[in-house]
């Protein structure tokens, strides 16, 4: 596969000046438009989900930027009360489901997350939590955090594939999250079977994981996804690298990094890091968003498939 860089597309700072970031960003294809939900931060560091919408014909031109959350925090000591990220969003009847990443400040460690469910009778303009609690959390044999699903609908059930935290590792006397990629299937989209398996292999102890992205491709699943080390990873020399595998089942996936490539030189804002792809379709074109510096601080782009 063969990707040309598109550039930039949404700087944070069009936003405004009271938030920063646009982290995760998650594309919904609509009659009209491609509306790309994600992650801004206010002042306090905590973020919350908006959108912008892009040109069908021409996913580089920015029809409108919506400056509101469409969706609020949970209430005190929910699983969401310090921040709302999105993860991905499936048509369901006549409603469109936002599976997003809720979080919690923690003592021990810095966070914790789990993945929530909303729902939009609107279009997507604004979200209603399904449930107060998440749809997925720690288990009995995942005791640290389920989050970033991405989400194909089969026939008759749905598959997932999830990040999901396997430890805490102590790195210059300061906590950093291991995360790896591991599946669930559903029938109903709430209850989620999760058969426990890690499904891309970790080349080092010390690997993390993020956003897997997953297609169908000439009859084969394809994931990107991208992974950092646990030093120096904040735009530093172990920072995210976009990652790439294929499967015939969806479980068993054969990891080749260098499967694909990109044309085109980095520009500045994505010189130190790629991040949090997104993997979409639109008139018949074929796009990948992500994020670049500052795990979003700097925006997000986007590549075109060339073949």
């Amino acid at each position: 596969m063969k990707w040309k860089r598109l550039g930039r597309v949404f700087d944070p700072t069009m936003f405004g000046t009271f938030s920063s970031h646009a982290q995760v960003p998650t594309p919904f294809v609509l009659n009209d438009k491609i509306r790309v939900f994600y992650a801004a931060r206010f002042k306090t560091g905590k973020s919350f989900t908006t959108y912008v919408d892009l040109d069908l014909n021409d996913p580089t031109k920015i029809l409108y930027i919506h400056k509101e959350p469409i969706i609020g925090f949970g209430e005190p000591g929910t699983f969401d009360d310090d921040g709302v990220m999105p993860s991905y969003v499936v048509q369901n009847k006549n409603d469109l489901w936002l599976y997003y990443s809720g979080w919690n400040q923690k003592v021990s460690t810095p966070y914790h997350n789990s993945t929530g469910l909303a729902f939009s009778k609107d279009g997507g303009n604004s979200f209603q939590r399904m449930f107060e609690g998440p749809v997925m959390d720690r288990t009995p044999l995942e005791p640290y955090l389920a989050v970033t699903p991405t989400i194909i609908k089969e026939v008759d059930h749905f598959k997932m594939w999830y990040i999901s935290g396997i430890r805490w590792s102590k790195v210059n006397d300061k906590y950093e999250p291991v995360y790896v990629i591991k599946y669930a299937h559903s029938i109903d989209g709430i209850d989620w079977v999760r058969p426990n398996i890690q499904v891309i292999p970790s080349r080092h102890d010390l690997e993390a994981f993020s956003r897997p992205s997953v297609f169908k491709y000439n009859g084969v699943y394809n994931m990107f996804f991208c992974y950092r080390g646990s030093h120096d990873y904040r735009d530093g020399s172990q920072a995210y690298k976009f990652g790439y595998a294929t499967s015939v089942d969806g479980i068993e996936w054969k990891r080749n990094d260098e499967g694909f490539s990109i044309i085109g030189q980095k520009d500045d804002w994505e010189s130190t890091m790629n991040c949090y792809p997104f993997f979409f379709e639109a008139k018949n074109n074929r796009y990948m968003i992500y994020n670049g510096n500052g795990f979003g601080q700097s925006g997000f782009g986007i590549l075109k498939l060339e073949e």
